[in-house]
């Protein structure tokens, strides 16, 4: 019997100086990251962390991408965060990674704008 698993991190605030703008990129600004891994195994998991996905983890994966910007665009910090997650988890078969701005700098009203990526290892 297959089956797949979900672990989810929803709602991360990150802070980074990601943008095109300059104020962007001195003052910095609050970002939300998702981010949610698919795991596909025949058996259970073992009741072990090193059969699992740490979701604290994932956390510390995507300050850790964050903070080693700047990135001009959130679908880079996208990208290098799911990169990041595939390459320390062998366990996850595919990742999604959703990256949301909250103050985006154009004139109109908005909740936020964002971007989502979808990776998945090569078979």
């Amino acid at each position: 019997m297959q089956r797949t698993e979900r672990v989810f991190v929803e709602n991360l605030a990150i802070h980074g100086f990601h943008g095109l703008i300059p104020a962007e990129k001195t003052l910095g600004q609050k970002f939300f990251a998702d981010i949610e891994c698919k795991v596909s195994r025949s058996s259970p998991p073992s009741d072990t962390m090193e059969d699992a996905v740490d979701y604290g983890a994932l956390c510390d994966i995507a300050q850790s991408v964050s903070a080693s910007g700047p990135f001009n665009l959130i679908e880079t910090l996208a990208e290098r965060i799911g990169q990041a997650v595939l390459e320390g988890f062998p366990l996850v078969s595919n990742v999604r990674v959703r990256v949301r701005k909250p103050n985006a700098p154009i004139r109109h009203f908005i909740d936020h704008v964002g971007v989502e990526i979808e990776l998945a290892r090569d078979a």
